[in-house]
Parts: structure tokens; sequence; C-alpha cells
């Protein structure tokens, strides 16, 4: 009964938003996006029997996860096609260029039975490897009657959405007897997934796949901006990184503070989504701060150093450049933690060996943070106030922020370990009897 309800709500809003995706279909863009979310995957994809190894990643931080273990996948079952799926275009595009050697890449159905069948039968995989959580009680549901064994790598549930699917327990009761193996980042997460109905020997702490991510690309625009940076004395420079909405104000205020010491300093503001790279534009212009942004900027050197030579802002209105950039940065400021949007992940901040502060709202990435703080690795502010005094103090003792950046990489090279545990796994349950498939 349970399923039938749920099913009946996702039908409803496929028929209400399906004039919609109609619409959308005259863009080509989007008219194959709209196929792939109704199951019509490329006829490319067909496989002739069972075996394929499907990795779901929803956006670009879970794809970047996975990167090393699909490509440990590769090697050790070359002879199985690995199909990757995302939600987001960013996610895609990350698929797209760290893994361009995967069978094919797609959209993940809507979680309609119609839409995630159609994609069950074309890629035809004896494997589903869900990336934290996406628990889509069809997909799972489906996935399992088709004989596919199912598991959740790199899984974690925050406080929020511990709350939500409590709220449904009897139903994800359901849907987690259909995945075997659930490896989870901590404990914690072991009691949450537990409390939902988990059975306790389906359980395997791994640890955090994205301590082993893959390290950041360096592409031109970086070197080209360090050059532009040195030739005209821009200095020190703060990178406000994935920041969100309400969060660029209370930046920009902190900033006022720390360019009245040092007015040379340069800012690089990068918004999270790229839907919002006007809005924040619009933000600096109100705000009375020169700017300049980055998709203004040719590749030759005299014109980056000429138009980075007086703003007190660069705002990175790019896709893909920010992890390289974050190797100029003197400090780093991890956004969505000044605001409760749950903050972002510090380690590609923590690769580069930089000082990283962030704000009180961390609880997307809390037991990360909890080791980076307990390890005297970074810096936790409460407003913009504190933000400026911690810059002003890191700026001014350049010697204090390499040791707490040095200690930051050194908290990331101790994590090391989860994609071996999770790669055994997945041989366990490829090597073991996979149940025949239903008529």
């Amino acid at each position: 009964m349970m399923y039938l309800i749920y099913s009946f709500l996702v039908t409803l809003g496929v028929l209400l938003t399906a004039p919609y995706y109609v619409w959308k279909r005259r863009d080509e863009l989007a008219g194959r996006r709209w196929r792939e979310r109704f199951g019509l995957l490329p006829e490319s994809f067909q496989q002739a029997e069972r075996g394929a190894i499907w990795i779901h990643a929803v956006s670009v931080g879970e794809t970047l996860a996975v990167v090393r273990l699909a490509r440990e996948l590769q090697q050790v079952f070359s002879d199985r096609k690995i199909f990757l799926s995302s939600v987001t275009p960013a996610g895609r595009s990350a698929g797209e260029s760290r893994l361009p050697s995967v069978a094919g890449r797609f959209y993940l159905p809507m979680d309609w039975r119609g839409a995630v069948g159609a994609a069950l039968k074309r890629i035809q995989p004896s494997l589903l490897v869900i990336v934290e959580t996406e628990l889509w009680p069809n997909l799972l549901r489906a996935s399992h009657e088709f004989g596919a064994r199912i598991i959740l790598v790199n899984a974690r549930l925050s406080t929020r959405s511990f709350r939500r699917y409590r709220l449904v327990r009897p139903l994800m009761r359901r849907v987690l007897e259909h995945v075997d193996v659930i490896c989870v980042q901590t404990e914690a997460d072991a009691e949450r997934f537990r409390h939902l109905g988990a059975a306790p020997e389906r359980l395997v702490l791994s640890g955090n796949l994205k301590f082993e991510a893959e390290p950041p690309r360096v592409g031109a625009f970086p070197r080209l901006l360090e050059k532009a940076a040195t030739s005209t004395g821009r200095g020190p420079i703060m990178i406000a990184a994935s920041t969100m909405p309400g969060e660029e104000p209370m930046v920009l205020e902190a900033w006022s503070k720390v360019r009245a010491q040092y007015p040379k300093a340069l800012l690089i503001l990068a918004p999270r989504h790229p839907a919002r790279f006007d809005e924040v534009a619009q933000i600096l212009t109100n705000s009375g701060c020169s700017y300049t942004r980055r998709t203004h900027l040719a590749s030759q050197e005299a014109e980056v150093s000429s138009r980075v030579a007086a703003p007190e802002v660069l705002l990175l209105d790019s896709i893909g450049e920010l992890a390289g950039i974050l190797e100029l940065a003197d400090v780093v400021f991890m956004g969505g933690s000044l605001v409760p949007t749950g903050g972002h992940n510090i380690l590609e901040a923590a690769y580069w060996a930089k000082p990283v502060v962030f704000g009180p709202h961390m609880e997307n990435f809390q037991d990360i943070a909890r080791l980076f703080l307990e390890a005297d690795a970074c810096v936790q502010v409460q407003d913009a106030e504190e933000l400026a005094e911690s810059v002003l103090k890191l700026f001014g003792d350049r010697a204090a922020g390499h040791q707490l950046g040095k200690r930051g990489k050194q908290v990331l090279e101790r994590q090391t370990g989860a994609t071996a545990g999770v790669l055994e796994q997945i041989q366990r349950l490829l090597n073991a009897r996979v149940p025949p498939k239903p008529d």
C-alpha cells in the first residue's frame, strides 16, 4: 500500500510536469534530458545480457568522490560496461571530464516504475552503486526485482535528512530491505540507518571516499591569474568559495574591513550555483564594490593583468575552475556556512594546504568539520565580524596560516582506505550468486 501511494504521488507529479518537459524539448539539450528522465536512453546503451555496473552520483561532489572507485571498477571488471547517471548538468559535466571512458552517461530517470524499468532493460545492470544517500523507493525496488545487487557507498544521513526520513520510517524500512550493502561514512550514520530499519549485518563502516578524491585539476586560467596578481602586486588573496543566497553581503561586509588594512588584497568570490552569477554581480554593483567578472577576461596575460590590477573583487562566474584557483589563496572561506544551508566540502582547500575558515552551519559536513577542528586545522567563525577578524589575523601572520593549512593537509592524508573497503564489498557482491531476473 505504501508503494502504491508513493507511486500514485509520483505519477501525479509526472502528469503535472509533463507539459513543462514537452515545452522544454524545443532545446536539444533539454530534449535529451527530457527523454532520459523518462527512461528513454540512447539505443547505443542497449546490452544483450545482464552484467553492467550502474553508478548514480547526483551532482558534482558525489561524482568527484566516486571517480577513483569508478576507475578501480573499470580495471577490476574490465569485461563489464559501466554507466554513470546524474541529476544536475554540473554533475554530468564533471562525469564527462573525469570519467570520459565510461560506456554511457545519462540523467537519472524519474522515480516512476515505467521510467526506471525502461532504463534497467536498456543497460541490463547486475550492480547498482548509489553514491551517498539517493534513496529513491521505486529505483531501489525495481532494481532489486530486476535482479541487480544494490550498494550504497559513502552513505551518510545528516541530522536534517534523518528527521525527514524518520517521518516515513515504515516506507524507508521497506526501501532499505532492497539494499544489499550500505557502506557508511561514520558510526553515527550507521546508527541512523539502523534506526530507519536497515539490517545491522548489511552496514559496513568504510569511511569517506571524498578523502581519496582525485587531486583538483589546474587549468590555464589559474596560472594566468597567478602571474597577473604577481605582476600587479595584488595580494594577499582570499577566496570565498561556493557562497549561497544571503551570504555574499556578509562576506562583503567582512571584506570591507580587510581591505581597509590591505588595500591591495583581492577577493575571489565564487557563488555555488551558476544560475546566481548575474544576481551576485548585481549585489556587487549595489554594494559599490569594484569588481570584474571572470567571463570578461580573455586568455592573454596582459589583458588579465590590466583587468585585475585595481578591482576589489574577481567574480568567478565560470564552471570547473574553482578547485584549481584554490591553490592561489592565502585564506579560503568555505561558503554555505554563514547561512543555514549546511556548508560545503573543505577537502579541496585542504589538498592545497590552505588555511580554511567556515561559519557555524556545517551540518552537511559535520564529521569532516569535527576532524579538522579537533586537529586545530581550521577556523570556525559565527558571523561577518568574526570572519573579518580571522582573515586579518591570518593575513597578518603568514606562518600561522601556513601551519594551519599544513595540519589540514595532514588530516586529509590520514583518512585513507575507503576506496579499498568499498571495492572489496562490490567484489563480494558481484562474485556472489545473483538471483535470476524475473520474467
